[in-house]
């Protein structure tokens, strides 16, 4: 969850054993429980299960949540966006969704004993696409992330997320899926004829992503096995536990090996420390070991939980306090930055600018929603 790894964080969860948690709606054709296990297709190893035609074409806004980027009394929010013509992704500062049109469907995926689900955001362009994996904080569901993915679907992007699988299982298990579908799942699936996924792939440009403890899993699996296999990473409020309270949430700190990560990283995180994000494990801790070209955009008087989904949050509510920012509107800005960050790094717009000037940080700064450092 985005509860940064703090065990009495859990204690809603399991008195009401668990009822409710990873209840979040999921894309079309997800079959469900993130921890099933699968029978293996012949030749790809995993099958997919399922798929649906999303509405997100041209340059529609998220329908996940439909006022995501509309300020607190429903009207239109403007970043100071420029529309977006058909094709032409640098006329945009990425504040509306692409002219893309794309399809979500869902895989069940088999590393050894661990099963689970990867819904997948496929571009109807002709390929091979870019593809970024998103891995969500503690407790969280695809739904609570689904702006980020429609967003970068709609210029032309792969996006894999996988619902967490829950509080007891620890970072380093995550990682190690993730590893797995990096660097093993989803090659087969490129070179698959009977998969969707068969030839829409460029597997010289992946990125990866992660909110909460996510940002940790991604940032370990980049680290190790996905070393020079992946080309960028943005941390959506990441943090970095270990031990605490006597329970290993990680045995491994991402802080421990960011230096040599040698990739573009990004972190966004709110500036409002909560409960879930303590100062000693935030994303400000691993901005200062990261290497350079990093970027660090603090979220003015926002907090943990308001870079998600509000309606598919799972207990948003323990982290406290909250912030006083418009929610909508640090969504819509962290969906942005995001997209912008990757339209950067994976599909070569050099207009998003290295401190992301081509996509409204100047006005941003000057409105005091964010403040944005570099090195």
């Amino acid at each position: 969850m985005s509860m940064g790894g703090h065990p009495l964080l859990w204690l809603p969860c399991l008195i009401a054993a668990c009822a409710g948690c990873g209840s979040g709606a999921s894309p079309a054709g997800d079959v469900g429980d993130a921890g099933a296990s699968s029978a293996n297709d012949a030749g790809s190893g995993d099958a997919i299960v399922g798929s649906s035609t999303d509405t997100g074409t041209g340059n529609d806004a998220p329908s996940a949540p439909a006022d995501a980027s509309r300020d607190a009394g429903g009207a239109p929010h403007d970043d100071g966006g420029v529309s977006v013509e058909a094709g032409d992704a640098g006329g945009s500062n990425f504040d509306q969704n692409g002219p893309i049109a794309f399809t979500t469907t869902s895989a069940m995926v088999q590393n050894g004993a661990d099963g689970f689900t990867v819904n997948i955001y496929l571009p109807s362009s002709p390929g091979p696409h870019p593809v970024v994996s998103l891995t969500p904080g503690l407790q969280q569901t695809t739904a609570a992330y689904a702006p980020y993915s429609e967003r970068l679907a709609s210029y032309g992007i792969v996006v894999l997320v996988r619902d967490d699988p829950g509080l007891l299982v620890q970072s380093q298990i995550i990682a190690g899926d993730l590893e797995y579908v990096i660097g093993t799942w989803l090659p087969a699936q490129n070179a698959d004829a009977s998969s969707p996924l068969h030839g829409a792939v460029d597997l010289t440009k992946v990125g990866l992503t992660g909110h909460s403890r996510g940002g940790q899993v991604s940032l370990l699996a980049a680290e190790d096995a996905l070393l020079g296999k992946v080309v960028a990473w943005f941390g959506i409020d990441p943090d970095d536990p270990g031990t605490i309270d006597g329970f290993t949430e990680s045995s491994e700190l991402a802080q421990t090996n960011l230096a040599k990560v040698g990739i573009p990283t990004a972190f966004l995180g709110g500036q409002v420390a909560t409960f879930c994000t303590p100062a000693n494990i935030n994303y400000q801790v691993l901005y200062a070991v990261a290497p350079s070209p990093s970027v660090v955009i603090t979220a003015v008087n926002a907090s943990h939980t308001e870079f998600e989904v509000q309606s598919a949050c799972v207990d948003c509510g323990v982290c406290v306090p909250m912030g006083t920012a418009n929610q909508q509107v640090v969504l819509a800005y962290a969906v942005r930055y995001l997209t912008a960050f990757f339209a950067r790094e994976l599909l070569g717009v050099a207009s998003v600018g290295a401190t992301f000037q081509g996509a409204g940080a100047p006005a941003d700064e000057a409105a005091g929603l964010v403040q944005i450092t570099s090195k």
